[in-house]
């Protein structure tokens, strides 16, 4: 098998993977090596173009498909798609650029991730927001301005999301597009492919297997295509879902999961596997009178609202210029009218918590996945997608929209008790594909936590993590430029000796 060594070695050419190794191979004088399972796609028009998003979920050509594990109260034929290409999920999804708000950021630290509060983090969203090319939408449909109008009608004024401001309300959304092209991490800081700097190696199609170590340090990663040594480190950039798998198949994580699949323990770590969270969202769909008028990509507003007592917003809702977006069951059974709209509301702040597990210890074997949706012991979760649907129904009730809408298609206007709209909610819930904090960042004290502040995962050397399973907390707000924030800081960090 062959061998080549480098300084650093970096698994995942994603969302954060592709930041970190460009702003490691800005130093000359080191040698990187970004790993990348997918292609580039770096002049594929399906994967460049933000109009095409929509129809590249769920399609196994740009997609890791992962089922989830059969849920007790959900949703249990929903599947969590991860970008199979150079950039991650920055390469697929609906390029919302939304800043994490600052008391999100400052509750990180408070839950163990010091240095990773507002004031520590803020230099890199800017610096990553600029270099993405975010900018708020700039074509404002008809439907859209009805919306702020009946938002404005219900007691929720127009705020700018797009500078943070996420107090109750109704905004505009920032995008990372630039004339209809997605500038993803990949279109940002790795392309042209021919232009990379000589000290950056980018190993596509190439998958990781395990990670090797010699007397407690990271050494190697084992991939399909032979050996990557690293003289310096190893950075786990593969996701939520592929980063907790590779640690466990190199041995750290859980002690008695990973010896019931025969992997010797390096490490062991209870909180590999544990703390899942993801966005959970659920369809409101009316039959429209007319079409909504320009857009960029349909979606150009969200909602922000507390609606279960609490003072700041436990709900983000996305307003699309179409029936809902997915075909798949059980959304196939919905109506579909020629001309319809969609508010859906999700869970900002989850409360429930899942696992990713191995299927086995063959690499080649996709994990078990269980967002364990709508189990948290308070029923918060779907609690809030009930309040969300009636909130979606208020809004339409005003004058601004009455005139736009011919009738309520889903759920429908003879579901309207709690147990009703809770059970429609779990039926046809479908994840926002945030799933995170399956590696979280915490303080030493923390039993559950697997990486330090540094990102240095615990109990060994050379090794740290750099991607949305470090989260502490699922943000409020699309996840994506949080991640890439993650990538920006971790390279600092390195470079820094920390």
């Amino acid at each position: 098998m062959s061998q080549e060594q480098f300084d650093y070695v970096i698994v995942g050419g994603g969302s954060a993977g592709a930041v970190l190794a460009r702003r490691l191979a800005d130093d000359p004088g080191v040698e990187v090596c970004l790993v990348e399972a997918g292609p580039a796609y770096e002049h594929d028009p399906k994967v460049l173009l933000l109009k095409e998003s929509l129809a590249l979920v769920g399609d196994e050509t740009y997609n890791y498909d992962y089922p989830i594990a059969p849920q007790a109260r959900g949703n249990s034929k929903l599947r969590i798609s991860r970008a199979k290409m150079l950039g991650g999920c920055s390469s697929h999804n609906d390029a919302w650029a939304l800043r994490a708000p600052a008391e999100d950021m400052d509750r990180w630290s408070e839950l163990g991730a010091r240095g990773w509060d507002a004031a520590g983090t803020d230099s890199h969203f800017e610096r990553v927001f600029t270099e993405m090319r975010v900018h708020p939408v700039s074509r404002n449909s008809e439907l859209s301005q009805a919306w702020i109008e009946a938002a404005a009608q219900i007691g929720l004024a127009q705020v700018d999301s797009t500078k943070g401001d996420y107090r109750e309300g109704i905004s505009w959304v920032s995008l990372n597009e630039d004339d209809g092209v997605r500038v993803s991490s990949a279109v940002a800081y790795l392309y042209p492919l021919n232009e990379l700097p000589a000290n950056l190696t980018l190993k596509l199609e190439t998958k990781a297997r395990r990670i090797t170590f010699d007397k407690g340090r990271a050494v190697s990663v084992e991939t399909d295509r032979g050996v990557i040594r690293a003289r310096q480190e190893i950075i786990l950039s593969a996701g939520a879902i592929d980063t907790p798998k590779l640690l466990m198949l190199s041995g750290i994580g859980p002690a008695a999961h990973l010896r019931e699949h025969g992997i010797a323990v390096e490490v062991d770590l209870p909180g590999v596997d544990s703390n899942l969270q993801d966005h959970i969202e659920t369809p409101v769909t009316w039959e429209s009178t007319r079409d909504a008028g320009e857009s960029i990509n349909g979606p150009d507003l969200g909602v922000y609202a507390a609606v279960n007592n609490h003072e700041s917003f436990d709900l983000q809702a996305t307003i699309g210029h179409f029936s809902y977006w997915l075909w798949a069951p059980p959304f196939d059974e919905l109506p579909r009218p020629e001309s319809a709209f969609t508010f859906a509301p999700n869970v900002a702040r989850p409360a429930s918590r899942g696992t990713v597990r191995l299927a086995s210890a063959d690499s080649a074997d996709k994990p078990i996945v269980d967002p364990a949706y709508f189990t948290d012991p308070d029923n918060q979760d779907e609690q809030v997608l009930v309040e969300g649907i009636r909130l979606a129904r208020r809004c339409v009730e005003t004058t601004a929209l009455k005139d736009w809408v011919v009738r309520e298609v889903s759920p429908g206007p003879e579901l309207q008790s709690d147990e009703e709209l809770g059970q429609y909610a779990r039926k046809y819930s479908n994840t926002v594909y945030h799933p995170s904090c399956t590696a979280k960042m915490g303080a030493s004290d923390d039993a559950s936590a697997v990486v330090d502040s540094a990102l240095r995962v615990r109990g060994v050397q050379g090794l740290r993590v750099a991607d949305a399973s470090v989260f502490p907390e699922l943000v409020r707000v699309n996840p994506n430029m949080t991640v890439v924030m993650v990538g920006s800081k971790a390279a600092e960090l390195i470079q820094g000796g920390a």
